[in-house]
């Protein structure tokens, strides 16, 4: 089971954000409000020790301007037929606004229409 939903890969500036959709049987505490708003709007909440002012959180604000990539997967449910369900990748994401911390809840903005 995934047990991490957000992997930085520093040496290629990008960010992966990996969002199971359902989260039922999670711990209340791993229970992230993440959902679709539109076809072209996403929001995700990070992960509990996430706040502003922490790097990680520093890093998506500013992620455009330090040439920082994110990018989207998303899957609707953990497991397809006794097996790990797979991610359907959404491309790169640009934050657009955030409220919070600990978690953190974030709009991302994407490339293109999700359909």
């Amino acid at each position: 089971m995934l047990s991490v939903g957000h992997v930085v890969l520093a040496q290629k500036k990008a960010h992966i954000l990996l969002v199971t959709l359902n989260k039922q049987g999670r711990a209340d505490e791993h229970k992230y409000m993440d959902h679709w708003i539109d076809d072209t709007h996403f929001h995700w909440q990070s992960q509990n020790a996430t706040d502003p002012t922490s790097k990680r959180g520093d890093d998506i604000i500013r992620h455009a301007a330090l040439g920082i990539d994110i990018h989207l997967f998303v899957r609707d449910n953990p497991l397809a037929v006794g097996k790990a369900a797979p991610f359907t990748y959404h491309g790169r994401v640009r934050y657009q606004s955030h409220q919070g911390s600990r978690p953190m809840s974030i709009v991302f903005g994407l490339d293109a229409v999700v359909g």
